[in-house]
């Protein structure tokens, strides 16, 4: 019905409403049945489906079909669509996911998971958002850290420690006697299902065989009668006909084998030879400026370097040795590159680049000649194809001959064509059922093994106890790592704030902005004093957030568009100029900006002008729907 509907609606496609947080309404917020939710509670919340459509469905005893329907291009440049529907009927209603993406349509689970792969349904809040809520982040003490972990990409260390932690308990608990037994009863279902394969396999086998038989003998009696309608045509121009389209079968298939080998690869480079030219003149470019014999230099050291201070250096443990080595490699490494910032190619080796640049020199000057012989291949395969036609039907002429039955012929040799691909594919599944049943002879051998060795088992709990320890040690090494990513992550995200903060605000009593480990923010004045946020505004506070929420989409390198309503909320007339000229122009590839017209006037409206592709109003005629319409870029 308006724009905090569209907002709304684009979260609810993406998180769906499973979830009970994601079914919470108003202030303080209530929480939701399913059904209140789509449909409404009766007092304050209406519905997610519109009342009005709603009504006139009643009406006409109708059912009412509702839904959310978003389009994207993904990283691919394929076209995803996304539907998210509804259909009501009375007081009841069903509601599904549909994704259609270059030709499969997904549902259920896995469209659901495509979502997940899209856009994390926790961290749309911090894409899609109202610009006055965002203020709550500057409020937050750390109740958004798990979160802004799983955007910062963050989170998997500290994943692969809980879940080796998990292993250690597991191995554990192996080494209690009573796992013993439980081993023993799992080894001996195994052997009993094992056994249970075998006889599944064999009445298979024989059903096959069976089947084959009675096709068989049908193909004999398919066979004759073809022979009996055959023309008695020539068998030397059969023979040649023949040898004239194995010829051509075994171009073709020569042909299609190189053109399979090799199209798929060059395919995207072929059709993009001015992008391969423009990444040979990069990688040219990032070469001329450091030689490799540095680089080559720094890997050789870093090979041997922690050799050499074990043998300088004999009172360091190995573990000392090991992070030694591994902080001075990086040292040599970050002096190797300090000079090496610009470029699309900035952060890659030197080593890396001369592999990959003679495969770009050979696209950049042969690229036009392989293009034309992948063409050449694809047309003479063409030909070919036609030609194997042309010699089938002449191969069928020739058998028929002008005895009338062609047609009955053809349907004749159509069954036989029928019962030998069916044969094959029943002597096939045989194969299948015989492999199966082989199996399941040598896995019920093993499973009779494993018993035995399992019942003269006496040493186990010494050695699952053993394991346990190194796992636990291995989760709390992992634990440190995790932590030390944490610290450094966090270090480079406050530079990255306090950059965002200064381009579209500066304020004489802020100087600096700190974050601690859960992400809450401290506001600090050129003294070092800190300033307590409950002395600053609700606009400051939403520009700190909305500074925050920057550096938290650059450092994370998220690709993904971003919506705001209220964008200017409660912010003051000359740090709202700073954000329409610093902020929105710079946030994403495409914002999508929900102002009413009091905060984007006429004059605000041609600050943004230049950046602005389309323009639509939102046009509420009554209380229950509304229309849009595409608006002038600046109304005079």
């Amino acid at each position: 019905m308006g724009k905090t509907s569209f907002l709304n609606a684009v979260k609810l496609l993406f998180t769906g409403f499973e979830k009970m947080i994601y079914r919470q309404v108003g202030f303080p917020p209530a929480q939701l049945s399913a059904g209140q939710f789509v449909l409404g509670d009766g007092t304050r919340w209406t519905g997610v489906v519109n009342r009005e459509a709603r009504r006139r469905a009643l009406t006409l005893g109708e059912p009412l079909n509702a839904k959310i329907q978003l389009s994207w291009l993904d990283r691919s440049e394929e076209t995803v669509t996304a539907t998210r529907w509804w259909t009501v009927e009375a007081d009841d209603f069903t509601s599904g996911l549909a994704i259609e993406r270059a030709g499969q349509r997904l549902t259920g689970a896995p469209a659901q998971e495509l979502l997940e792969d899209t856009i994390p349904s926790e961290l749309v809040k911090f894409f899609f958002f109202d610009g006055e809520d965002i203020k709550s982040i500057a409020e937050s003490s750390g109740l958004f850290q798990a979160d802004f972990n799983r955007l910062l990409q963050i989170t998997f260390v500290e994943n692969l420690a809980g879940e080796m932690v998990k292993l250690s308990s597991e191995r554990k608990r192996q080494g209690l006697e009573a796992s013993l037994q439980k081993s023993l009863d799992e080894a001996s279902n195994n052997a009993r299902k094992a056994k249970t394969v075998q006889l599944e396999s064999k009445e298979k086998i024989e059903e096959l065989d069976a089947q084959i038989g009675i096709d068989g003998l049908e193909l004999r009696r398919v066979q004759i009668r073809r022979a009996n309608l055959s023309s008695g045509a020539s068998e030397f121009q059969k023979k040649a006909l023949e040898e004239q389209r194995k010829s051509v079968h075994q171009q073709l298939e020569k042909v299609v084998q190189e053109i399979t080998r090799d199209l798929p690869k060059d395919v995207p480079i072929l059709a993009n030879l001015a992008l391969a030219k423009r990444t040979l003149d990069a990688i040219l470019s990032r070469l001329a400026q450091r030689g490799s014999a540095e680089a080559s230099y720094v890997e050789k050291v870093s090979t041997n370097l922690q050799g050499w201070i074990g043998e300088g250096c004999p009172v360091l443990s190995d573990e000392e040795t090991a992070r030694l080595a591994i902080h001075l490699t990086g040292q040599m490494r970050k002096l190797l590159s300090a000079d090496e910032s610009a470029g699309i190619f900035a952060g890659v080796s030197i080593a890396t680049l001369e592999r990959i640049v003679t495969r770009f020199e050979v696209w950049a000057t042969a690229g036009e000649q392989l293009k034309s012989g992948r063409t050449r291949l694809l047309i003479e395969a063409f030909r070919l194809a036609n030609s194997r036609q042309e010699i089938d039907q002449s191969l069928f002429t020739l058998e028929v001959g002008a005895n009338g039955n062609a047609e009955e012929f053809r349907n004749v040799s159509n069954r036989m064509a029928e019962l030998e691909e069916g044969l094959a594919k029943q002597n096939q599944l045989k194969g299948q059922w015989t492999q199966k049943f082989r199996e399941a002879v040598e896995e019920e051998k093993q499973w009779a093994s494993e018993v035995k060795r399992l019942e003269g088992t006496q040493d186990q709990v010494s050695q699952a106890a053993n394991e346990s320890r190194f796992v636990l040690k291995a989760a709390k090494a992992l634990n440190e790592i995790s932590e030390r990513l944490k610290a450094a992550t966090r270090l480079e995200l406050e530079d990255m704030l306090n950059d965002r903060f200064k381009r579209i605000i500066q304020h004489p009593l802020i100087d600096r902005i700190g974050l601690d480990e859960g992400y809450v923010m401290t506001f600090f004045e050129k003294s070092g004093k800190p300033v307590g946020r409950t002395s600053l505004s609700s606009g400051m506070k939403q520009l700190a957030a909305t500074a925050l929420l920057w550096a938290m989409k650059d450092s994370a390198g998220a690709d993904l568009p971003v919506i705001i309503d209220t964008p200017l909320g409660r912010i003051d007339r000359e740090n709202q100029e700073h954000l329409l000229r610093a902020y929105y122009p710079a946030l994403a590839n495409q914002v999508i900006v929900l102002p009413t017209n009091a905060e984007i006037d006429d004059r605000k409206l041609k600050i943004l002008s230049d950046r602005i592709a389309t323009h639509y109003s939102i046009v509420n005629d009554s209380g229950d729907s509304a229309r849009i319409e595409n608006k002038p870029l600046v109304e005079m």
